[in-house]
């Protein structure tokens, strides 16, 4: 469910392959003063869900968040409009492109050099990636991004990979497990650095 306060929406997804938590999810969901939404790992729902959220709350900002590899949160840069033959996590296949008839891909839009560095001055762990997988994390930044060219109301989309709920990584120093205080910390950093790079003309395409 979505609960809107500002136009800022933040997404994190359910967890899949079995496990009973999804950092991405703990993450959007520590925050305050936006608009929050959990997308379920099944194919399609993200274009559903997003183009619900945006005709409802009318974001200018949206901030979307999944689960990744360990030690590193990252920056994805592209996305594909190709789904992996994997299963969702109601078992079935995709069987189309996300969105049938559009490019194949699309550069991401944020200032992912700029988006990496005000990270890195917080110790954060974070690196920018070009491949965000080929499930759900990546059809949710291609519909972003689609999105961002449809919606003028929608200026800014970013997607990051966290390290999954539990993981081990070395964080502003210090070795710990990615938990729900490692994870509040960095989304309100991402917050911040977004939304400070949403402000500045001309940083973004």
């Amino acid at each position: 469910m979505a609960s809107y306060i500002m136009p800022t929406l933040v997404t994190g997804f359910s967890p899949f392959d079995g496990r009973n938590v999804n950092s991405s999810w703990v993450a959007a969901s520590s925050l305050r003063d936006v608009a929050t939404l959990r997308i379920p790992v099944v194919w399609g729902k993200p274009l559903e869900l997003l183009q619900a959220a945006i005709a409802e709350f009318e974001p200018n900002i949206i901030i979307s968040m999944g689960e990744g590899k360990e030690e590193y949160f990252h920056i994805e840069t592209v996305a594909r409009n190709k789904r992996n033959p994997r299963q969702d996590n109601n078992g079935q296949l995709p069987s189309t492109p996300i969105i049938t008839g559009a490019p194949d891909t699309l550069q991401a839009t944020i200032d992912s050099t700029a988006l990496h560095h005000a990270l890195k001055a917080e110790q954060i762990p974070v690196r920018i990636s070009n491949d965000a997988g080929g499930f759900l994390c990546d059809e949710t930044l291609y519909v972003l991004e689609m999105m961002k060219l449809q919606r003028p109301v929608v200026e800014t989309v970013v997607f990051v990979h966290l390290p999954p709920f539990g993981t081990r990584l070395v964080y502003k120093g210090e070795q710990c497990t990615c938990d729900p205080v490692i994870l509040s910390d960095f989304a309100n950093c991402l917050l911040a650095s977004v939304e400070e790079l949403h402000s500045k003309k001309g940083v973004f395409s």
